[in-house]
Order: C-alpha cells, then structure tokens, then sequence
C-alpha cells in the first residue's frame, strides 16, 4: 500500500513523455506571463494616470504591481530561453517551476495580508493557486509540498493580524485539498494527453525506420537511398556494389534460414567496415556501399565466415566506380558502372580457376 501511494507522488515517467510535459508546462508559463504582464502594464497605467495624487497606499499598490510585473518578466524570459534547449533536463524545469510557483504565490500573499488587513477579500491569492493548478503541472509529490507551504505561509501571515479570525479553518484546509487534488489530477491528466502523443510519434518513428530500411539485415534500402541522393551530390564518391558468390545454391543446399545468416553477416561486415548510413542492400543477395572521401576497398573479392557454415567459404564478389555526380541521373550511371564491374568480377570468380563453373549466377 505505501509502496504504491509513493508511486503516485513520485511516478517513474518515460523520458519523452516527461519532456513533453515540461515543454508544455514552459508555454503555460510564456503564455501565461505575458497575458498578465500586459494586464499588469494595463492595469497600472490606468491606476497611475487616474490618481491625483500618489499617497502612500498608492505607492504600495504600484510596488505591488510592479513586483508582480518584474515576476511575470522573469517567467516570460526564463520560460522562453529555456524552450529555446533541446534536450532540457527534467530538473532545471522542476527547480524552474517550482522558483516560479513561490515567487509568485508569494506575491499573492502579500496583496492578502493587506487587503486581509483592510478587511477586504483575498481573492488575488486563490486566483494565483487557480492558475497554478491549471497551467503548472508538477509532480504531486512537489505539488503537495509547495501548496503546503504556501498555505501554511499564508495562514501564518493572516494569523498574525487578527489571530486568523476572517478566516474558516475548516473551509480553509478544504481549499488547500483541492488545490492539491487539482494538481494531481492536472499532472497526470498532462501524463496521460502525452503518452498519447509520444506513442503516436513512436509508432510513425518506427513505420518512417521500416519504410526506408530493410527488415533482415537492417541495412537502408533503396527509398532512402532515394532520399540520400542529394547528400551525394558534388562530392568525391567510391560506388562499390557486391553480392554474394552461389547464393541461389547456399540455399537450396542449406536452407533458407542458412541463407539470413549469410545476408546478415554480410550486412553486418558493410556497417563496422563503412559508413553504416552509405551502406544498403540493393535486392536479394546484392549490396551497395557510398563512400564518400573514406579510405578505397581495393580488394574484388572478400571471404566471410559463418559459423553455420564452418566447412563452406562465403565469397563476396564487389565491383567499384568512381566520379563526382552532380545530379541523379550521374549518381546513378556511376552505380551502373559498378554494377557491369562487378559482372566482370564475377565471370572471374566464377571461372575454373576459382572452382566455379564459368557463369554469373
């Protein structure tokens, strides 16, 4: 039972979960601001320009108004710098909220202790713990301690005018609960609106990966080298394409499971030997690697071993070209050319001095 109402105080989230909520809680407090920092402005304006004179209980007000404006400046510029992050870690927004949630709340304490003492009513500082509920998620566990001590302050403060006789205690301590239940239920509601969120971004993350990769061997496919095409442009590229030697009998001889192994450990050689993005498989048993300004294979011929296959030798035959493509279509024409070399590789390695039988398979 304890273990499961720490839980609640204090929920394990998922990183991009908690991230979406802290972005969403630092335009809260942008937008927020700066609606009542032009209110403010507004507001003490039109008090300064209508007064005759300025007495002291006008030159409280406008100290009063303008701590609440220097606040709101500092929630506009903090909350807006900090948007401007990626990556933000997760406590400078918690430190950062809950730095905003006193000082605020404080000023609000302040306008109650003097119209608390004018006998008038408190509303400014219910009105900062509404906003807070509604546009300051926080943890329910850093929600109950700041709505504790804010209360408790407030009580405090009112307390040492008339021992607290304006107020209801009972009725008091009820609207502390609510503001508390408010921003438990406002968190996890946040909660729960981003884990939709962050699940439909992962679920398009992971269709866009499968689109643009191939599901054996994990290697880019032809979509993206597509998409790759303009990266390539006006650079210094090696085409390299390759395939592997008898696959067709590897096969029928082994099975086709034998043959997955073969393809993965080929992929797998590719992405630690090149640049795993340049690196895709072009179609069955064919691979093509981009290496732009990296070091040249010379090699025509490259032998893999697979433990499930520990009496056969695997043998990769690779064809290159080279140039500097200025569009698609030269892109493409040096990746023909590797192509036919690797043709002429491969009547090699199928020739009777490799042991084979003198045809391209």
């Amino acid at each position: 039972m304890i273990k499961k109402i720490i839980s609640h105080l204090i929920p394990k989230v998922d990183e991009r979960v908690e991230a979406a909520v802290d972005r969403k809680s630092l335009n809260s407090v942008w937008r927020t601001c700066l609606v009542m920092l032009f209110f403010e402005v507004a507001a003490l304006t039109l008090f300064v320009t209508t007064r005759e004179e300025l007495d002291h209980d006008a030159w409280v007000s406008i100290e009063s108004a303008s701590f609440c404006l220097i606040a709101c400046l500092i929630g506009v510029l903090c909350s807006g710098w900090m948007l401007k992050i990626p990556n933000l870690p997760h406590v400078t927004v918690a430190v950062f909220n809950g730095c905003f949630y006193l000082l605020l709340s404080s000023w609000a304490v302040q306008v109650a202790y003097r119209n608390y003492g004018k006998n008038e009513q408190i509303l400014t500082f219910f009105a900062v713990q509404l906003m807070m509920v509604c546009f300051l998620p926080m943890k329910p566990i850093w929600g109950i301690f700041f709505s504790s001590i804010i209360y408790i302050s407030m009580y405090v403060v009112l307390y040492s005018i008339d021992g607290g006789a304006g107020l209801n205690i009972f009725n008091y301590g009820l609207l502390l609960i609510v503001t508390i239940t408010g921003m438990i239920v406002r968190y996890y509601s946040e909660i729960s609106a981003a884990e939709k969120a962050v699940e439909i971004e992962k679920t398009n993350d992971m269709l866009f990966y499968n689109s643009r990769h191939d599901g054996l061997t994990g290697m880019r496919n032809r979509k993206a080298l597509e998409e790759d095409v303009p990266k390539i442009l006006n650079k210094n590229v090696t085409v390299y394409m390759m395939d592997v030697n008898y696959f067709k009998e590897i096969n029928d001889t082994y099975g086709h499971a034998t043959g997955d192994v073969v393809l993965k450990e080929t992929a797998a050689w590719l992405k630690s030997d090149f640049n795993a993005d340049r690196c895709y498989r072009y179609g069955g048993d064919e691979f093509l690697v981009l290496s732009v300004d990296e070091k040249k294979y010379e090699d025509n011929t490259f032998t893999i071993n697979i433990d499930e296959l520990p009496d056969v030798k695997v043998l990769l035959s690779i064809g290159r070209a080279e140039g500097t493509p200025e569009d698609r279509d030269a892109l493409y024409s040096i990746i023909s050319e590797a192509d036919d070399a690797l043709y002429e590789v491969k009547k090699l390695t199928h020739s009777e001095e490799y042991g084979g039988h003198g045809e391209r398979k």
